[in-house]
């Protein structure tokens, strides 16, 4: 019963987080080689359209069912119906496996018209390679939502790390092996290189699923006794079906609706740059550099994505026996978190982007980009979280409502701004603050006054906001004096490497004082996260 023991709001998000920070750095390895080998912005420009489609497909086939399957199990088993938690998974799991077969075979057969619509049509056979990735990642997802509703945060995890390995490794020997073939082949090395981490991904969670097996049909036996003397009736499987639809369908449409929203920027910023009159190789990379910067936003969007899975069940449990007290706690402590984490990192982009740039690879002349864009984490987090909670108390369509219309106006605002040649692909950064802000304003407005969950804001922001501007007050000095002080033996990329690292840790340093100085972090939500790490600093003498 090891891996089923139940972890907290904090540990659970501490396993995904760790996850998810090792799997972005693999990636932001994994873009600067692929920019390098496909040619630059470009090429880099060919290989994130074919993913694109994919990710759109791909929450279109799967993204509500994962979190529907979190859902039940955690309200089943919550309420004594383990029995019917592994009947919602297997159902779930059925239900998957059919829609991703038909979305592998219908993107595979009209790869062509989907590059050519996507005004990028030597995309057309990475789509092709990536289709099948849909149906692999389909069942990956049933049994990571399982294991979430579980509260067993550790195959989503493990599975997560050695997918990425394997699609960074794989996807790099390929793209090295086709590239004398053209870009058209180099990306669909790439695309290959996704389904094969997505497989072995699969064959890690379903191991997991085997081992626990044997302790989760044990506890139900022994349910089965209890169940009879107390008079709780099992719930009908049309129920359970109904619950799975009614939970993931509006999950389905509210990342859809953000992902096509993300697909129409990948078809619009080119187009509009083209209208404004730039030339088609100048179009193509600025766009890839818009991508480019969009990998770096994902680092931190990862890890709120962590907090919104471990969130969701906590949430969801609580509301499930109506104690409205414990789902503002939930809430606010898992909104802590995501400020803790996210408002340091905004603070580190905007102040270290040209470093950061230059040790990704990713060029000395884009970095400005990923400065005005830094922002937009805090909002995209909140927007998640809100979601989350939303969906954790049954208003199952609401965010989506809101997501509706961020996307129109994102859409809106990108037509009228990127085609402004002194504005040009930074009308996209300006769009995404824009679309973002709405729904947080209205999901803000129905979590506190129509269901009554009080969250506050200020009393969350202000210390991890005011411990950051110590931090880059104090590290962004140091970076400029160790990066001088290493001029006289060194320059370039070195120089940059022996200058950012001290300052990172110093950094890392600086913002945790302040945040105990503050009281913001207590020994509590310490070990709440992780005993070990109180013990760790414990032992040298960073807290009593």
């Amino acid at each position: 019963m090891d891996n089923e023991k139940k972890q907290s709001v904090g540990a659970g998000f501490l396993i995904l987080s760790a996850a998810s920070i090792a799997v972005k750095l693999m990636s932001l390895v994994f873009v600067p080689v692929i920019r390098s080998c496909l040619g630059g912005d470009a090429g880099y420009s060919v290989y994130s359209t074919a993913y694109s489609v994919y990710a759109f497909i791909y929450v279109l086939t799967t993204a509500g069912f994962p979190v529907a399957i979190s859902k039940l199990v955690t309200e089943l088993t919550v309420t004594k119906h383990s029995e019917e938690a592994q009947k919602a998974f297997k159902t779930a799991r059925m239900f998957l496996i059919i829609i991703g077969t038909f979305f592998t075979a219908l993107m595979a057969i009209f790869a062509k018209p989907i590059a050519r619509f996507m005004n990028n049509e030597e995309s057309w056979a990475g789509i092709l390679c990536i289709a099948p990735t849909l149906l692999i990642c389909a069942v990956l997802s049933a049994y990571r939502g399982y294991f979430q509703g579980r509260k067993n945060m550790i195959p989503t995890a493990s599975s997560q790390i050695i997918e990425q390995i394997v699609h960074v490794g794989v996807s790099i020997l390929l793209v090295i092996l086709l590239k004398s073939k053209g870009v058209v082949w180099a990306v669909a090395g790439a695309s290959i290189g996704t389904a094969a981490g997505a497989l072995v991904a699969l064959l890690i969670v379903m191991y997991f699923y085997g081992k626990t097996k044997p302790s989760v049909y044990s506890a139900i036996e022994a349910e089965r006794e209890l169940r009879k003397a107390s008079g709780i009736l099992p719930v009908k499987t049309s129920e359970i079906i109904k619950k799975i639809f009614y939970y993931s369908l509006p999950i389905t449409l509210s990342s859809a609706v953000q992902y096509g929203g993300d697909l129409i920027d990948n078809k619009m910023i080119k187009s509009r740059l083209l209208d404004a009159g730039f030339i088609e190789f100048d179009a193509k990379s600025m766009h890839g550099a818009f991508m480019a910067m969009r990998q770096l936003i994902n680092v931190p969007v990862a890890l709120v994505t962590a907090l919104c899975i471990s969130v969701l069940p906590a949430v969801a449990s609580a509301y499930a026996v109506k104690d409205i007290k414990k789902v503002s706690e939930r809430a606010e402590y898992g909104f802590k978190l995501c400020y803790t984490v996210s408002i340091p990192v905004i603070a580190a982009m905007i102040a270290f982007a040209q470093p950061i740039y230059k040790l990704l690879g990713y060029g000395s002349t884009n970095y400005p980009l990923l400065m005005a864009a830094a922002g937009s984490v805090i909002l995209l987090g909140t927007m998640h979280l809100q979601s989350s909670v939303l969906q954790g108390v049954n208003r199952m369509f609401t965010s989506s409502m809101f997501l509706c219309l961020c996307v129109v106006i994102k859409a809106v605002s990108n037509y009228f701004l990127v085609v402004i040649p002194g504005i040009n692909v930074y009308g996209a950064v300006i769009a995404t603050y824009i679309s973002y802000l709405i729904p947080v304003l209205l999901n803000h407005f129905v979590i506190s006054k129509k269901e009554g969950i009080k969250i506050s804001f200020v009393k969350i922001v202000y210390r991890p906001l005011i411990a950051s501007i110590i931090m880059v007050c104090i590290a962004l000095p140091l970076y400029m004096l160790l990066k001088f002080a290493t001029g006289f033996v060194s320059d370039g990329y070195f120089m940059t490497l022996v200058a950012f690292i001290p300052t990172v840790i110093v950094g890392v340093f600086v913002y945790f004082i302040a945040m105990r100085k503050m009281g913001a972090l207590t020994n509590e939500e310490l070990d709440d996260i992780s005993p070990k790490i109180t013990k760790l600093l414990k032992k040298v003498h960073l807290i009593k």
